[in-house]
């Protein structure tokens, strides 16, 4: 079967069910950060998540700092058939932790203090180790919704043999899949799934506890896409960060809901040279703040704020927010009055569109349908990242990728392959969901639009 899939996403889909992560780390090495600091399996029903970005991202970072140099060279799609070769040689994860080993252990170590930060609130949580299964979330971001139904039902499976009932994980990305994603494809879904801002902003909150970070710091915050927009957390970071005391919170123009997009959502993988600009904007907007430490709350965020400070030649620390917190931790606490926080749910986006089932018919009616209500007002295009990064090129633009939607179910005649590679383009952050006055949900348009491309492009 000829698939019109970039070499670079048939890797990372192909190393997320057969290895457990995009890069195909593997899962021994995976839960290394673990050992010693939690204990196997659930604890009443309940793990901490580690999922498959977390573990492995130092080694995104160093790949994604050296496909930096060699751009113009060799292309990610030329990179990306490496990676069988190196394996079937034997040399693929050992050269890959000689390399960016190093760099891991800095994501390594935010798992474990968001750990020692949730044992230290008296959050009682497990962990899977090699049994934990990954989210398949990649699956999802690049449209390959068919597999992504298969393994998100699998997963429903092991969780279910494994007496997982709560999830608290520190990826939104997970978060989002979890919450969002599988009570879509996975027939009665019910288990509970907390991001670790929640957890923590409710415990600290409920025990009336107050911290000393024992010296002063300026910080700002990054608020990621999928936890501010997607899932609507931004008051409980706001609240954590006022209970340390030491810690000046100076916030970027853009923030909360309306946060600016840092250059991930998949873009770092099919489109590099593109996310790189994307983050530049951010990081220049994060700089004006005069903070000396920029604190967010994704893994994928930290790569791109990371590298584009880098590139820009400012020194300054980017971390999670787990870390602060565990540090100031470290010093003890004290009490204060404690508190019911009913902290707001922000609800951003308009309902998602229903898909009775993920035939070509039945997509392609219900995108027909949807993008036939867009009204070309170009509302989206004015806060599109990639647009702007890409000099407003129509194309690569909101507005230009709905109507290369509704051109492609609508028997235009427009290529598939081309089609998927503008779809690619998107960071998936929302923007245009927000500013839609027809109140189209356009980034769920999209990864069902790559669907529909991937599918209806596929040949025998």
């Amino acid at each position: 079967m000829g698939s019109i899939v970039p070499e670079v996403v048939n890797f990372a889909a192909r190393n997320t069910k057969e290895v457990g992560d995009v890069l195909g780390i593997g899962a021994s090495k995976r839960v290394e950060w673990a050992k010693g600091l939690l204990e196997g399996g659930p604890v009443n029903g309940t793990i901490f998540y580690a999922g498959e970005m977390y573990p492995v991202m130092g080694y995104s970072e160093g790949a994604f700092r050296i496909l930096r140099r060699v751009e113009g060279l060799m292309e990610i799609n030329h990179l990306a058939k490496i990676g069988p070769i190196m394996r079937k040689l034997g040399i693929y994860t050992v050269g890959m932790n000689s390399l960016w080993g190093g760099i891991n252990k800095r994501y390594e170590k935010a798992l474990q203090d968001a750990v020692k930060v949730l044992k230290g609130l008296g959050v009682e949580i497990g962990f899977l180790f090699e049994d934990e299964p990954p989210s398949g979330v990649a699956l999802h971001t690049y449209g390959l919704l068919r597999e992504f139904k298969e393994h998100a039902n699998w997963v429903r499976e092991r969780f279910k043999e494994l007496g997982v009932k709560r999830i608290v994980t520190l990826d939104p990305i997970v978060a989002t899949a979890f919450r969002l994603y599988y009570p879509e494809f996975v027939d009665g879904w019910d288990i509970e799934c907390y991001h670790f801002v929640e957890v923590v902003a409710e415990r600290i909150a409920e025990l009336g506890l107050k911290f000393d970070l024992g010296r002063k710091i300026r910080v700002t915050y990054h608020d990621p896409c999928y936890l501010s927009r997607t899932l609507g957390v931004v008051d409980e970071v706001r609240f954590i960060l006022s209970r340390i005391d030491g810690v000046e919170l100076v916030e970027p123009e853009r923030r909360g809901i309306f946060t600016g997009c840092s250059g991930d959502g998949g873009l770092e993988l099919t489109q590099p040279p593109v996310a790189r600009k994307v983050s530049l904007d951010r990081v220049m907007e994060l700089k004006r703040t005069g903070a000396s430490l920029v604190l967010t709350s994704c893994p994928a965020c930290i790569l791109m704020l990371r590298t584009g400070f880098d590139s820009i030649g400012h020194r300054i620390e980017v971390e999670d927010l787990a870390s602060l917190i565990a540090e100031a931790m470290a010093r003890g606490s004290e009490r204060v009055e404690s508190e019911l926080k009913n902290f707001k749910r922000y609800k951003v986006f308009p309902k998602s569109p229903h898909f009775d089932s993920l035939s070509l018919e039945d997509l392609s009616k219900v995108l027909k349908m949807e993008t036939d209500r867009c009204k070309k007002c170009g509302f989206c295009n004015v806060e599109c990242p990639t647009s702007k990064a890409m000099n407003r090129l129509e194309s690569r633009s909101s507005r230009g990728r709905v109507t290369l939607i509704n051109s492609l179910v609508g028997g235009d005649p427009v290529r598939p392959k081309e089609v998927l590679d503008r779809l690619y383009t998107c960071v998936l952050c929302g923007r245009c969901s927000q500013e839609c006055p027809a109140g189209l949900h356009v980034q769920e348009l999209i990864v069902y639009g790559r669907a529909y491309a991937i599918y209806s492009g596929t040949v025998p």
